[in-house]
């Protein structure tokens, strides 16, 4: 079969058109003044807040351990153990029972401590004194003293930071100041403050652990609170110093 040929001049010619396909062409982009000194404020912020992210983080590893570096860079609680930072409802403070003959409430007017739940602790596996699972109550240590009686009673809980903790503002305390327990049955009994200490963590803490189970004056009950105060340790997660409170039972 032969090829079907047909001739050019039988053709209408075909008009050229513009393509339809093009590509995009760069606009033109205008930059206001306003603009421009907008975006150099604002890398300039940007840069400023880096700056200041890393030196506090630098300035936080150089100063640890020094007095200058305080614990209100640093609001943490001390210790590695997990602890519930929610403050109790005024019901579930109200509605707060112990045993008759327990610690039930501690009150210390002159720091603005009011109705703080007393709950019993123990010594831990490392022969330290426990915390309170809860950051806003007070740890009786179960094996010392009853309030009332004449021995030594010891409690403890967490501090550090001001408004951080049940004895947050602890190392406020002064002597003559009173402090109340109210017991589990409605009694109540009170202390005054007779002295108060802060030791450096370790052997100088330690050591004064002997005088903190001793009474103030030989032959009357006593009271002895303790918190951590001084300067956060990030690496550590604890206080570089111990505060102590001592009060006699009148």
């Amino acid at each position: 079969m032969g090829k079907i040929v047909t001739s050019s001049t039988n053709q209408p010619k075909a008009k050229s058109t513009p393509s339809q396909m093009k590509l995009p062409t760069w606009r033109k982009l205008h930059f206001k003044p306003s603009h421009i000194i907008g975006s150099i404020l604002l890398l300039l912020l940007v840069a400023f807040f880096v700056r200041v992210a890393i030196w506090e983080h630098a300035y936080l590893d150089r100063m640890e351990g020094s007095a200058r570096a305080t614990s209100s860079l640093n609001a943490d609680v001390e210790g590695d153990e997990e602890v519930d930072k929610s403050e109790p409802s005024s019901t579930e403070v109200s509605e707060y029972t112990v045993a008759a003959d327990r610690p039930r409430y501690l009150n210390i007017p002159s720091i603005g401590l009011n109705q703080a739940r007393i709950v019993e602790i123990g010594i831990k596996t490392n022969g330290e004194l426990a915390t309170p699972y809860n950051i806003y109550d007070i740890g009786w240590y179960n094996e010392g003293a009853l309030p009332g009686s004449n021995g030594v009673v010891v409690m403890d809980a967490h501090g550090g930071a001001p408004g951080i903790g049940a004895f947050g503002n602890l190392p406020q305390i002064k002597s003559g100041d009173e402090i109340r327990i109210e017991m589990g049955d409605g009694r109540e009994f009170t202390y005054v403050v007779s002295d108060t200490a802060t030791k450096a963590l370790g052997e100088e803490a330690n050591n004064y652990m002997v005088t903190a189970f001793e009474s103030p004056e030989d032959g009357r009950g006593s009271l002895t609170l303790i918190t951590c105060t001084g300067v956060y340790w990030t690496s550590s997660r604890t206080y570089s110093h111990r505060f102590f409170a001592r009060a006699v039972l009148q």
